[in-house]
């Protein structure tokens, strides 16, 4: 087992490291050192170390981790919340809410970029359908339906995401947030998670694929995280998509992983065809 799942398991075990520990289990992780490597000073590639990063306990503390945040905050982070291009106008809910899943995993909840993407979350996130938003950034435009009557399902799920580890990072201090967290599980509920509500079809081509870390893709191993976290694993609303994941499982009692986004700077934490570590744990405590 890599260092960095070892550190995941015991951090959400409530056991805590001391600081050498910790450091040298970091600097020992064959993960650790493969998203640490090099660096392409481009807000795609940006934004995937920090999501591989923000998913690994303590790897904050990486001058690594610092660099890749530093950039996103004087690149990505605009008044509004965060973009791939820096610019307020190009604003796309999917990434804001990736981003600030990323920071406040990291510790940086209580930073003006994370609270500006809040903001806008609160401002302009339709979280049902035929609800007209206030936003006029021309960029989100150019991407299709992210705010038209049907809502983006993946920036929707994302967003519920995001506010979840927010709330936890802040303390589930506003109960504003608790409120939306709520708007937008009622949302995925009628949806069974990941279901059209037109024909039962899957919402997305995507949205059963196990895979980890978070990419674009929203998919059945985040939407499991949600409804972990948001004490809806065990609702009705939540069955078909337990049932799914339970089939998925191979009789040696483990997963395995069947996609791998393709993106410069994303890392797998799990290979293609071999017992599926990181998905194994996080599917088992979300199922469980």
């Amino acid at each position: 087992m890599d260092e960095a799942l070892s550190l995941r398991i015991q951090r959400d075990t409530g056991e805590l490291p001391d600081e050498t520990e910790i450091r040298k289990r970091l600097e020992t992780s064959p993960l650790v050192s493969a998203l640490t490597a090099d660096f392409i000073r481009k807000p795609l590639f940006a934004v995937w170390r920090l999501i591989a990063l923000s998913e690994i306990p303590y790897a904050a503390s990486l001058d690594y981790t610092k660099q890749v945040a530093d950039f996103v905050l004087d690149h990505m982070a605009t008044p509004s919340g965060f973009t791939l291009s820096g610019k307020d106008t190009d604003l796309l809910p999917c990434y804001n809410a990736m981003l600030l899943e990323a920071f406040s995993k990291l510790g940086y909840a209580d930073t003006d970029a994370a609270r500006n993407a809040v903001a806008w979350i609160r401002n302009y996130q339709p979280f049902e359908r035929n609800i007209p938003t206030l936003w006029t950034g021309k960029g989100i435009l150019k991407y299709g339906g992210c705010l038209k009557a049907t809502p983006c399902y993946i920036g929707i799920g994302k967003t519920v995401k995001a506010l979840c580890h927010y709330s936890r990072a802040t303390m589930n201090a506003d109960p504003a947030i608790s409120a939306l967290i709520d708007k937008g599980m009622a949302y995925l509920c009628r949806h069974n998670l990941f279901r059209r509500l037109s024909n039962g079809e899957p919402v997305t081509r995507h949205i059963l694929d196990i895979a980890f870390p978070a990419s674009y893709h929203l998919n059945i191993v985040e939407l499991m995280e949600i409804a972990f976290f948001t004490g809806y694993v065990r609702m009705d609303c939540s069955q078909d998509a337990l049932d799914y994941v339970k089939r998925m499982k191979i009789q040696d009692d483990y997963w395995k992983i069947n996609f791998i986004y393709q993106a410069d700077g994303y890392v797998s934490f799990d290979r293609k065809g071999q017992k599926g570590e990181w998905v194994t744990y996080l599917l088992e405590r979300y199922t469980a």
